[in-house]
């Protein structure tokens, strides 16, 4: 009785550390940081297509049938 008493105890302390401890934080935290970064160059390639795709077409001069 005592030995499973002390197998649930140490089961419940392993698994609260690993959905509430400091490395799953430290991980919430990291991928937080990393999506932000990578919302932000979204952004950034998103203007730079749209720039590029305006030159193109006003290089290419709006005419779609031209080769």
């Amino acid at each position: 009785m005592f030995c499973w008493a002390f197998l649930v105890v140490i089961g419940a302390i392993y698994f609260g550390n690993m959905f509430f401890g400091q490395y799953s934080l430290d991980t919430l935290i990291s991928l937080e940081t990393t999506k932000e970064n990578l919302n932000k160059r979204i952004s950034l390639l998103k203007k730079q297509n749209a720039k590029a795709q305006k030159d193109y077409f006003e290089l290419k001069g709006l005419y779609p049938n031209e080769n």
